[in-house]
């Protein structure tokens, strides 16, 4: 009766949920304009039933074997934000708890490398914002989703928790100074940084930008676009254990039994979808590198006046309630 009526609930959600992008007037937003754009778009929750986990279970009265449901959805893990400056974090309440030490560490990196190696504070770098070759630098924090915590109190078996505290800082530029603007050592990284690797998008016409060398600057005549690939980045960067940059890893959820969703990688849905926030809210989710070149720009309704974005990031989870010691599962495929 408890999963007729968690399911119905679903289903509810579901069908209530508005399909439409919602624009919203300016590019800040609030914790509360986050929660309120939660959608449940099977694009981006996809949650499905995917078998019945077997377990053993042993007392002092002999042992049983014993089952219980395995589901896999995607969580909102992160909201990724992009901007130019330290301490412009459109997210108003990330912005208030950390947006004055970014901004003190900015200051400081500018009087080190003289504003020549800082970057920051321009829409482009070294070249005209017209030229189709502009070099533009972008900060980025990664920080906790509002609602990724309250996945944790509903872990019942029917929904898997997160990986992320919500509002914990995972990542962010200013305090990654060094290898965010001067590259290194990920240009010691030769496999990464073969031309057509590891890039957002597919083919000669589509390639939205590298994801190597994860630094703020990137060569793209698009703003939303390049805002994409630095959310990119700073994702992969987070999702991965011991890369040479300063942040703290998404690590595990302290669930058994747990599939986790390891590295996010380009181009692959299955690794994670992306939803942007501002400076428009939309309502479903999608991989970056999407082939608009004999159709509308991805882009297009998403640039913002100021240059500033958010993106939330949802990831795949899968997972069971234990019930003693794990045996298989028997594989099977329903989805809301």
């Amino acid at each position: 009766m408890k999963f007729r009526k968690a399911l119905l609930a679903f289903c509810l959600l579901l069908s209530s949920a508005p399909s439409q992008s919602i624009v919203l007037d300016r590019a800040q937003f609030t914790t509360l304009d986050i929660v309120s754009g939660m959608t449940l778009d099977p694009s981006c929750l996809n949650y499905c039933i995917t078998g019945i986990c077997v377990w053993l279970r042993c007392t002092l009265a002999g042992c049983s074997i014993e089952t219980s449901i395995k589901v896999s959805h995607y969580n909102p893990d992160v909201v990724v934000s992009v901007y130019d400056e330290g301490g412009g974090n459109p997210w108003l309440e990330a912005q208030s708890l950390y947006g004055a030490i970014e901004v003190s560490l900015a200051q400081s990196l500018t009087q080190t490398f003289h504003d020549s190696f800082a970057g920051g504070g321009q829409q482009t770098e070294g070249g005209s914002s017209a030229a189709d070759n502009s070099l533009r630098f972008k900060e980025a924090t990664v920080v906790g989703h509002p609602l990724s915590s309250i996945s944790s109190f509903v872990g019942n078996g029917y929904y898997c928790p997160s990986e992320a505290d919500s509002l914990v800082p995972y990542f962010s530029s200013s305090f990654d100074t060094l290898t965010w603007r001067l590259g290194l050592p990920e240009y010691l990284y030769i496999h990464n940084l073969i031309p057509g690797r590891r890039v957002v998008g597919d083919g000669i016409h589509q390639q939205w930008g590298p994801v190597w060398p994860r630094t703020g600057f990137i060569k793209q005549k698009d703003d939303a676009k390049a805002a994409a690939v630095i959310a990119q980045r700073a994702g992969n960067i987070v999702t991965q254990a011991r890369q040479p940059h300063v942040y703290q890893q998404l690590n595990g959820n302290g669930y058994y039994k747990s599939w986790l969703p390891g590295e996010l990688k380009e181009n692959n849905e299955r690794t994670g979808v992306w939803q942007m926030l501002s400076p428009r809210m939309d309502r479903q989710c999608y991989a970056f590198g999407e082939n608009d070149v004999f159709s509308q720009s991805w882009s297009a309704g998403r640039n913002s006046e100021d240059n500033k974005y958010a993106f939330t990031l949802w990831r795949p989870y899968e997972c069971c309630e234990s019930q003693g010691l794990y045996l298989f599962t028997v594989p099977l495929q329903v989805c809301l």
